[in-house]
């Protein structure tokens, strides 16, 4: 028998934007690209790309050794502007989020990002190789959705008492739970 029907909202915040160890970790997890990899095409997106355009190659990313979450207030406006160009007003919070970094974080460069929000991965794929654009996608999406509201969830849990039906000893009552959520609103979860 259902014995408590529980039904809440519950949000889920958006992650911090790349620091070399997590950038590090989501290549590995995600792309199956190893740590020497990963950096030697961070580098690569670091030092330049041709992308075809006046001027010489493009660095794509920030700095990829830091252990800093910290942003430039220009890069906030920028990509701040791009989310409600793109998604609208609601996925954007009513200040920026701020992560805090580790305790004895050097706090030198800012957070892995891209160099610039507008230079979307898709339209320079052609350009890049493929180990490239996966993981310039990755850096990305994380910083976008680092700046957008969170994903909110309708959530609900049924506590279940399970009893015997027949009186015994070696029969015991058992109490169940099981729960469900339902995506209410997207937030970060739209880049992602």
């Amino acid at each position: 028998a259902v014995s408590k029907v529980t039904r809440k909202e519950q949000k889920r915040n958006p992650p911090a934007p790349y620091t070399t160890s997590k950038l590090q970790q989501d290549a590995t997890s995600y792309l199956h690209f190893g740590t020497k990899r990963t950096m030697q095409v961070a580098q690569a997106l670091y030092e330049g790309i041709d992308l075809k355009r006046d001027g010489g190659p493009v660095g794509l990313i920030t700095y990829m050794r830091t252990d800093s979450t910290r942003v430039s207030d220009d890069a906030l406006n920028e990509v701040r502007a791009m989310i409600e160009k793109r998604w609208g007003k609601e996925f954007i919070p009513a200040t920026p989020n701020v992560y805090k970094s580790k305790k004895n974080a050097q706090d030198a460069h800012e957070a892995i990002r891209p160099s610039s929000v507008e230079i979307h991965p898709d339209s320079i794929k052609k350009h890049l190789k493929d180990e490239q654009y996966k993981l310039y996608k990755l850096i990305w999406n994380r910083f976008v959705a680092s700046q957008m509201e969170p994903a909110v969830y309708d959530k609900t849990t049924l506590d279940i008492e399970a009893t015997p039906t027949i009186a015994s000893p070696y029969r015991k009552a058992y109490s169940l739970r099981a729960g469900g959520r339902i995506l209410k609103f997207a937030g970060w979860l739209q880049v992602i």
